[in-house]
């Protein structure tokens, strides 16, 4: 049986890696490196929220299968 939590954390981490790339696409667009660079750096904070989400639903779903 699949954990509601942990489905809700895959999600999180699905909506997380996709406002990352979104955040990414929108670097490209600016011309003003100070821009690019700190829309960069929001994705890749986000990236890990999103590794950190899928990290506890790993480890969530290995104590349930115990």
């Amino acid at each position: 049986m699949e954990d509601p939590q942990a489905k809700a954390m895959g999600l999180d981490s699905q909506h997380y890696r996709e406002m990352a790339r979104k955040l990414r696409g929108l670097a490209r667009e600016f011309r003003f490196p100070g821009a690019q660079q700190e829309l960069l750096d929001l994705a890749l904070r986000y990236e890990r929220r999103a590794d950190n989400f899928d990290a506890r639903s790993v480890a969530g779903s290995d104590q349930d299968h115990r």
